[in-house]
């Protein structure tokens, strides 16, 4: 069982989520305490199998006497101390995968399906039935995190995911009655949950203020305040795919991400005579020349620069990262939907630092163990959660119990 005891514990494990081994003197420093204050918890970790030594400097890799134990040698997390279960579901498909304490994938699966058959009952079969494989014999899975292409409160209900056609879908409810041995569970909407696990990974490439947008069939978004990630009143905030933009008094009103997911997109380069069935063949086609690809493309430039316009004018970011899918798209048109973005904003509104990070398929099943060993490696003053895992016992308080890779 691993139950943190006060902050320093916490603190510790954080500052080594980073994967950057620490001596305990560095690790001192770097949280503003004496070496003795890390002598402890370092030490129980180390007993535990928490923490491991890494391997000297001074041993060439190839070795095969390494040292370890040293008083100058430095600490790091040791993989196998347990284990997350991370599932993305999108349309047309769900991944699921088993990663190590570092966040380094075990296993991956790739599971495709048709969007006319991705029913509620359908999907959290599959996955269910996936993820009892992959974790099949083993007791040391800690947590289980799912990521879900539209609207999900706090308690863990997607209330809409319109690319899926789902509504009221009692997510987390369900998993912690398939999966009740696991002590955390994690639904969230695509966006906020690689929104959070960016901002838990790499928080000085946020700043304080950041629009993240993951962009895909469906547009989502998450934002951070003052180095946190926003989730409004009822879980519910930065949901930019959902904005509504208006037509004329024919075309009535559309959501963003109905005219500028992928979906949409290679549908109005069809309409306009275009071929392309893939985001890279609609590349292609641009950079050949071909009107069709190159007038969609210029409308969806537009539209995405006017919808981050209206976003800044709200949260006034300092950063815009951008990722998903469709991130090889903007990379692609950089140039031109920045610049129209800029020219949209008021006077005086600096614009924002945009950052696009490419994403692949593995992406947000790795953004939730990111999460889920930040929620491990928190301390809450009362709780008395306890994660399970393989070959560990403690008796100890219980007064409380967290690329992206």
């Amino acid at each position: 069982m691993l139950t943190l005891r006060n902050e320093t514990e916490a603190q510790i494990l954080q500052v080594l989520s980073d994967g950057i081994p620490r001596s305990r003197a560095e690790l001192a420093r770097e949280m503003g305490v004496t070496r003795s204050t890390v002598g402890a918890p370092t030490g129980r970790f180390l007993d535990l199998g928490l923490l491991r030594f890494a391997r000297s400097a001074e041993v060439p890799a190839t070795s095969a006497m390494p040292r370890f134990g040293r008083p100058g040698e430095r600490l790091e997390l040791a993989p196998g101390f347990c284990s997350f279960v991370g599932v993305e579901i999108a349309f047309g498909c769900a991944r699921v995968g088993l990663l190590d304490l570092s966040g380094e994938l075990i296993a991956f699966r790739n599971l495709g399906m048709s969007p006319n058959e991705q029913t509620p009952e359908a999907v959290l079969s599959l996955v269910e039935e996936q993820v009892k494989d992959l974790i099949d014999g083993r007791d040391d899975v800690a947590g289980l995190a799912v990521s879900v292409p539209g609207v999900v409160t706090d308690g863990g209900v997607v209330l809409r995911a319109p690319t899926l056609d789902w509504r009221d879908v009692p997510l987390t409810s369900r998993l912690r009655a398939s999966f009740p041995g696991i002590a955390i569970h994690h639904v969230s909407n695509d966006a906020s949950l690689y929104a959070a696990a960016f901002s838990f990974r790499f928080p000085d490439l946020l700043g304080r203020n950041a629009i993240v947008v993951w962009l895909d069939t469906g547009i989502g978004g998450g934002l951070v305040a003052n180095g946190a990630v926003v989730s409004g009143n009822s879980g519910l905030a930065g949901e930019i795919g959902h904005m509504v933009r208006s037509g004329n008094a024919n075309a009535g009103t559309q959501r963003l991400e109905d005219i500028a997911g992928s979906w949409a997109l290679l549908s109005r380069n069809a309409d306009l005579g275009g071929k392309a069935r893939r985001l890279n063949e609609l590349l292609d086609e641009h950079r050949a020349g071909h009107p069709a690809a190159r007038q969609a493309l210029q409308e969806w430039s537009f539209v995405i620069a006017e919808a981050l316009t209206n976003m800044a004018s709200l949260v006034d970011p300092g950063v815009m990262l951008f990722s998903g899918p469709m991130g090889a798209v903007l990379e692609y048109l950089e140039d031109d939907t920045f610049q129209l973005y800029e020219t949209m904003l008021q006077y005086g509104t600096p614009p924002a630092q945009w950052r696009i990070e490419v994403s692949d398929e593995r992406t947000l099943v790795q953004a939730g163990a990111v999460l889920l060993r930040h929620d491990l490696f928190s301390f809450n003053e009362g709780s008395h959660t306890r994660v399970g895992v393989r070959g560990q016992s403690e008796a100890v308080s219980l007064r409380t119990v967290n690329a992206v890779k």
